[in-house]
Order: structure tokens, then sequence, then C-alpha cells
């Protein structure tokens, strides 16, 4: 298959999985009511997480198919 079909899997993989650990990060904070994060919040932290994600696999590990 083509580089840039596998570069747009790594990316969904990528930010998939920082929207996993914003929910998990969400549900740990309401079920301790400490931060008490909406839905809304949640997935903006799911964004931001992801374009964290992002810059940390474009400038900190290489690029291997």
């Amino acid at each position: 298959m083509s580089e840039q079909f596998w570069k747009r899997v790594k990316s969904l993989v990528w930010r998939a999985s920082m929207m996993a650990i914003a929910v998990f990060l969400s549900s740990i904070a309401e079920n301790i009511g400490v931060l008490e994060l909406s839905p809304q919040v949640t997935v903006l932290l799911g964004l931001v997480l992801g374009e964290v994600s992002k810059w940390l696999n474009n400038y900190t590990i290489p690029y291997e198919v």
C-alpha cells in the first residue's frame, strides 16, 4: 500500500488514542469529583492532546514503513 495510506492510518491511531486518554481522564475526574469536566471540555481536551501527539510524532519519532 502507499506511504500516504500508512501515514493516514498512523494519524488516525494517534488521534483516537488521545481521545481515549481524554475520555479516561474525564472518567477518573468525574468519579473522584475533583475536576468535573463537561463533555465539551473532554472533547476539547482530546483535540488538544491529539495536536500534542501529532507534534510529538512529527518531531520525535521518525516515520518508518
